[in-house]
């Protein structure tokens, strides 16, 4: 039974469920143990989208090791991704499977106490929705923001993901030229923030923080109230200016490079 004094544990169920829901888009394959550890597998050559996940504050070496041994992940980059410092078992578990190189991103909240995100500042920058017959241009910019390939991304250029219960899609334009992009995917109450990205010459303008304020207005305006993310070390001062509030880490095990 998960502890009842963990008051993090929605968000982190909201952020397994929207893997969950990527990866059923993108006909990939799901499993789910009874003590709520997930394995959500996309398909796309990403770790972080290829994932055993518990959120649990204690996870069960033994429901991880489980899914772990799942025939989905062969040939895929894949991680485990578990809540703040992992303890030797899930280590140890990790390790026999090749995933010995640990990165920690932080979880970052935005609480209601933190009143309404500011108007847009006027400027050049028009963040928008896209529709499922922009994906393929919303795929391109996110990967030339993080400068991949775009097949990298190409999981998320599939029309029927616009479809996705919850999933909305947004394009940073200046000019009518993409320079960035942005995701929503709102569960009840909560709001969760992905794929922020700005093209390299369009970078240190604000334009992180402007997609990630037009996302939160937006999802507040259709009744979310506490808005969270996992960001990078690079993003995280710029979430922060936006009212996010780091509030644990997740660690994630994966292949060396």
């Amino acid at each position: 039974m998960p502890p009842m004094n963990d008051p993090l544990r929605p968000v982190v169920l909201a952020y397994t469920a929207v893997c969950e829901a990527l990866s059923a888009a993108a006909i990939g394959r799901n499993r789910r143990d009874p003590d709520g550890t997930v394995l959500a597998v996309s398909g796309a050559p990403v770790a972080t989208l290829n994932a055993v996940i518990s959120p649990n504050l204690e996870p069960s070496p033994e429901a991880v090791e489980a899914l772990a041994g799942d025939p989905s992940l062969t040939a895929l980059p894949w991680s485990i991704q578990v809540r703040g410092v992992p303890g030797q078992s899930v280590t140890e578990v990790a390790a026999q499977h090749g995933l010995t190189s640990v990165t920690a991103q932080p979880l970052m909240i935005r609480r209601p106490d933190a009143g309404p995100p500011p108007q847009p500042v006027d400027g050049p920058l028009h963040v928008r929705r896209v529709h499922g017959d922009e994906l393929g241009l919303y795929a391109e910019t996110m990967a030339r923001g993080f400068s991949v390939p775009r097949e990298v991304f190409e999981v998320f250029a599939d029309p029927a993901l616009a479809k996705t219960e919850g999933f909305t899609f947004y394009l940073a334009e200046v000019d009518g030229i993409p320079v960035g992009t942005g995701m929503a995917a709102t569960l009840g109450d909560l709001l969760g923030v992905f794929n922020i990205s700005v093209l390299p010459h369009h970078r240190r303008r604000g334009h992180g923080r402007a997609i990630t304020l037009e996302i939160v207005r937006a999802g507040y305006a259709v009744g979310a109230t506490t808005a969270y993310l996992y960001a990078s070390a690079m993003g995280e001062p710029v979430y922060a200016s936006a009212g996010f509030h780091t509030e644990e880490v997740l660690t994630s095990f994966t292949a060396p490079s």
